[in-house]
């Protein structure tokens, strides 16, 4: 089964059949579409003390992104009213009843199923949830770990998404700002010096990157007093009482959710696919580098990494091949279609 509806709320998604695995597949679309993009910012932090006890788990003190939660609420009656989940798995009449649930999602979809699983999980005991770059804003600790017993994560490098909520954006803002106050040189001779370092300096000269930045900078606690400092603390006052007129509900921390594997890039190779040492096309993709899963706790997304690829390193695509690699180097097939695959997905209609 396969629905293409996509509003404010719906959110496309199918029903398939994994022969191979046992499973019924419920896949949930990420943001593509404006109205999407639209949901990712209704990031206030909603209470789930209603929700828990109507499904039965423990949303005492605990919140989630206010804007995945209704579209999680939206899919949730559309399977309802369909019953296909049921006629699949459920009753002395069902199609698959040793087949398991397994929700997978990416992006905005990869939250929609962490919370849609929370609502089924009294329903479906062994359901599973898989979410490739899920939103860093979704639940509040306590749900976000322990989720984990169900939920698996995967992050790939600098993807901004698992680091996107308020407090990180909020941070970012305020260490830019700050850091515009430091600058000792003019825009023009800064983009000139940095110019001149591409490609002549490594990571590894670390005492003469340290002085480069010395050089452009003022230390933290010495910088001279100007009109733009003067307007950064006029700044940071209006900012300080707009967050307390926001209400407790607004400084709560929301984290990614579940177990989190992070697919961290630790080596590149000599060349790029298109031969040469660097270029644009291939600094903006996964080509030539190397990357090694390592399981991360669900805070250490508290910052947003500043990198060519941090929108890139969200696309589904790029997730999917590095995935794979690592599915791969444990033995795994991940082939589909070929005749030596004994893959066997059946679409519902």
């Amino acid at each position: 089964y396969a629905s293409y509806v996509s509003g404010f709320y719906e959110s496309p998604y199918c029903i398939v059949v994994d022969r191979k695995w046992k499973s019924i597949v419920l896949s949930i679309r990420g943001s593509l579409t404006l109205e999407d993009c639209v949901v990712d910012v209704l990031l206030d932090p909603t209470p789930l003390d209603a929700l828990g006890e109507k499904y039965d788990f423990d949303g005492r003190g605990q919140y989630c992104h206010g804007g995945v939660l209704e579209c999680a609420q939206w899919l949730h009656g559309e399977l309802t009213r369909h019953n296909i989940l049921t006629q699949l798995l459920l009753g002395e009449d069902a199609e698959f009843p040793d087949y398991d649930l397994h929700i997978v999602g990416h992006s905005l979809g990869a939250g929609i199923g962490v919370i849609l699983s929370l609502m089924l999980r009294k329903t479906y005991p062994t359901i599973r949830c898989t979410c490739y770059s899920p939103p860093g804003g979704l639940l509040s600790w306590k749900l976000a770990t322990e989720c984990s017993e169900f939920v698996n994560s995967f992050v790939l490098d600098s993807d901004i998404v698992p680091r996107l909520s308020l407090n990180n954006m909020e941070r970012l803002r305020d260490e830019v700002l700050e850091l515009i106050a430091r600058v000792k040189m003019s825009k023009y001779d800064i983009a000139k010096r940095i110019h001149g370092l591409c490609g002549e300096v490594s990571l590894g000269d670390l005492e003469y990157l340290i002085q480069q930045n010395e050089d452009m900078l003022y230390p933290q606690d010495h910088i001279p007093d100007s009109d733009f400092m003067r307007q950064l603390r006029m700044f940071k006052e209006t900012q300080q009482e707009r967050r307390a007129s926001r209400g407790v509900a607004r400084e709560i921390s929301l984290f990614p959710p579940g177990k989190i594997v992070h697919l961290v890039k630790t080596g590149q190779s000599n060349k790029c696919m298109h031969g040469f040492l660097s270029c644009i096309t291939c600094g903006m993709s996964n080509s030539g580098f190397k990357y090694t899963p390592i399981r991360k706790e669900n805070d250490d997304f508290n910052e947003i990494e500043i990198s060519p690829t941090l929108w890139t390193d969200h696309f589904p695509n790029r997730v999917c091949i590095e995935i794979e690699k690592v599915a791969n180097s444990f033995g795994i097939d991940t082939t589909l279609g070929s005749p030596s695959s004994s893959y066997d997905i059946e679409v519902l209609t």
